[in-house]
């Protein structure tokens, strides 16, 4: 049995670096390297460590990998001779088996049994820490949809940066503080979906109706790619994010600069939402199929419902389909949109609007006139500060 006192992280702390002293002269490591580059063995298997416990994650993951490496060896190896030394031979009598040995039974007993021991002490008391949450972390609210992360700070600003194309697509850059305690906090507004930051070696899933948290302490500088890990339908492959960790000083500087949007023109803010909103995801821009309708050329035409009705697409159109997308379904589409209610300020959704005019020919007019209703609305802003729009009562189903 194991004693409770064998959970003591002194005693386990002494016995990973004993473990990994004995093992540093086969995976090419040193002392001192905590973070960052890894040896060639260890990036067979992973990328450069981004956090403190990623050190800790490796080492438990080989101790497993190399008892399991040597036992398979070792059974194998006995299996082949045991086959070859006992074969039945011509003329050569039958051996009786032998059928009891107490000594060897002992023995494949407690061995396999104190390795367990260990992996299952050392890997629990790893697996608590990595689920810690210091109480002076950082907050960070995700929402998880079909197929994009939304990421929102403490004081409602977003990242409007985006990283250089990858296969025709392009993802948000989030920051987040070196040496600083982080806490993601998430849920998912559809379906399960599962955020993993390899060089973090951490995996954690996101749920509806639920919160989950992924808590971590950078120590490296540097960019680092998210993924979501459990299939979420059509564009799970591009659900990406690209976590960028920088000094504290430069962190906030950054996020100061995503808070403002006054200074971006409308139909410029529309194109960068429609990235880091995820609407790239389902809405092609250029009159591609998709799991949406196209923008392109869509302001001003008339478009057809699955209950029979059809509408003209105009800003009235747009703003319901951004905070209610079920009232009314494009023929041939499926309703998988999820609402945007209460996420998006008043000038971000006619951001949208814009952008969307500024693809159709017929909304040039609309278009000029929104870019300066908004531009007189920047040079004479009104009194207070601007405030996330709050969602408008929902108006009847169209079913």
């Amino acid at each position: 049995m194991i004693h409770p006192r064998m959970l003591n992280a002194p005693r386990l702390a002494s016995l990973g670096a004993l473990l990994a002293s004995i093992a540093a002269p086969a995976f090419g490591a040193t002392r001192d390297q905590a973070y960052g580059e890894v040896s060639w063995i260890t990036r067979m298997f992973f990328p450069s460590r981004g956090t403190a416990i990623s050190r800790d994650v490796d080492a438990v993951m080989f101790f497993i990998f190399w008892v399991s490496v040597f036992f398979f060896v070792l059974l194998m190896g006995l299996t082949v001779y045991f086959a070859v030394r006992y074969r039945r031979r011509n003329g050569v009598p039958q051996q009786r088996s032998v059928g009891h040995n107490t000594t060897l039974e002992v023995t494949w007993s407690v061995i396999p049994t104190l390795l367990m021991a260990v992996m299952f002490v050392w890997g629990f008391r790893l697996y608590l820490d990595m689920h810690a949450v210091p109480a002076n972390a950082e907050t960070i609210h995700v929402n998880a949809k079909k197929w994009a992360w939304d990421f929102e700070y403490d004081d409602g600003a977003t990242s409007r940066e985006l990283t250089d194309p990858i296969v025709g697509v392009q993802y948000p850059i989030i920051a987040v503080p070196l040496n600083t305690p982080v806490r993601f906090l998430m849920h998912s507004q559809d379906v399960i979906h599962s955020l993993y930051i390899p060089a973090f070696r951490k995996k954690i899933d996101v749920f509806p109706n639920r919160y989950t948290v992924f808590s971590f302490t950078a120590k490296e500088p540097g960019d680092y790619q998210l993924f979501c890990t459990e299939y979420c339908g059509d564009g799970h492959s591009q659900m990406m994010a690209l976590i960028r960790v920088m000094p504290p000083a430069q962190y906030m500087s950054w996020r100061a600069e995503q808070a403002s949007t006054d200074d971006i023109p409308l139909n410029e803010l529309g194109k960068t939402l429609r990235l880091t909103k995820g609407c790239a995801q389902c809405h092609s821009i250029d009159g591609a199929a998709n799991v949406g309708p196209t923008w392109l050329n869509a302001f001003g035409e008339t478009r057809q419902f699955t209950d029979g009705t059809s509408a003209v697409i105009d800003e009235n159109y747009i703003r319901e389909s951004i905070l209610y997308p079920g009232v009314k379904i494009a023929a041939g589409y499926a309703n998988q949109m999820p609402s945007y209610a209460g996420q998006l300020k008043e000038r971000e959704i006619r951001a949208f609007i814009a952008y969307m005019a500024e693809l159709s020919a017929k909304g040039q007019d609309a278009l000029r006139q929104m870019m300066d209703e908004d531009e007189a609305g920047r040079e004479q802003p009104a009194d207070g500060e601007p405030q996330a729009m709050a969602a408008p009562v929902a108006p009847a189903s169209a079913d």
